[in-house]
């Protein structure tokens, strides 16, 4: 048995080598880092730092890109505005918005699964302080016909809700109406 563990640690350890210098090959040459400055990206990000800012992008090259995306949502345009929000959340992960965004786009076009993981990375960055992804996780977990899973999900809003906040109490309404619903069997 042991043997066949270190055999699967090896294959991995050889894979991972592979991996890392592929990864090299592609940094230096596409986008003409070196590897310490490849090094030091990797580190950045380990950090929780921003791609955007890595790179020495602008702010608001990031709200433009805001917009746009918000825009196109409203207009109806999922799929557009699904690509820049993926973007957003590639360069600029820390913002909840920009979850909320990309998971708004992919529960329109009813790709709950991918709603769900984006309101959870939304959740995560709003560091568990705002109810509102789990208030839109709740939708799309009915949507698939989780009902125990949504009333979970619509308790956290009731739970996380700070009523004192305008923006909260909308949400813990709608929640609270919605779980009643559920409760009563509708």
């Amino acid at each position: 048995m042991a043997n066949k563990i270190d055999g699967q640690d090896a294959a991995l350890m050889q894979l991972f080598t592979s991996l890392k210098k592929s990864v090299l090959q592609v940094g230096t040459e596409t986008l003409g880092l070196s590897p310490q400055e490849l090094d030091d990206v990797r580190d950045a990000l380990l950090r929780g730092e921003p791609l955007y800012r890595i790179l020495g992008m602008k702010e608001t090259m990031i709200e433009a890109r805001y917009a746009l995306a918000h825009q196109l949502y409203s207009a109806g345009k999922y799929k557009d505005a699904e690509a820049l929000f993926r973007w957003l959340t590639a360069y600029a992960n820390d913002n909840e918005a920009h979850w909320l965004g990309l998971g708004a786009c992919r529960q329109a076009q009813e790709n709950y699964n991918g709603a769900l993981e984006a309101y959870q990375m939304a959740a995560l960055y709003s560091s568990l302080e705002d109810p509102a992804p789990f208030y839109y996780s709740a939708i799309c977990l009915l949507r698939q016909g989780k009902k125990e899973e949504a009333q979970i999900s619509l308790q956290a809003v009731m739970t996380l809700a700070d009523k004192s906040k305008s923006e909260h109490k909308v949400v813990m309404d709608k929640a609270a109406t919605l779980l009643a619903g559920l409760n009563k069997g509708c």
